[in-house]
């Protein structure tokens, strides 16, 4: 069950980034019910081991993110764009066969 705290809190962190919500460090550990150096060495794990491009802005007091990441932490459905279903399909619309290359 701790893990799964873990991962809401993770989960909220990375809310809080997007926003640019996080106020200074000692509020955001607060928030997150962990100590300040706790949150520092879970943004330095973010930052090295999982290549997240967290920064912070002294200008607004807040983390944020040098770019737009994506980050998801649950289950998505796979969706084929058109590009996609034209790489599927080999750009044939549809279920259509094509001629095999074998046929002489």
């Amino acid at each position: 069950m701790k893990h799964l705290v873990d991962l809401v809190k993770l989960d909220r962190l990375d809310n809080l980034i997007r926003r640019k919500a996080t106020g200074k460090p000692e509020e955001l550990a607060k928030r997150l019910g962990l100590s300040r150096s706790t949150l520092f060495e879970i943004i330095s794990y973010l930052r090295g081991e999982m290549n997240a491009p967290i920064i912070y802005n002294r200008y607004i007091c807040s983390y944020e993110y040098s770019y737009s990441p994506k980050f998801y932490l649950g289950f998505e459905r796979d969706r084929l764009n058109q590009t996609g279903m034209e790489t599927v399909y080999g750009g044939v619309e549809g279920n259509e066969q094509t001629d095999s290359l074998d046929d002489d």
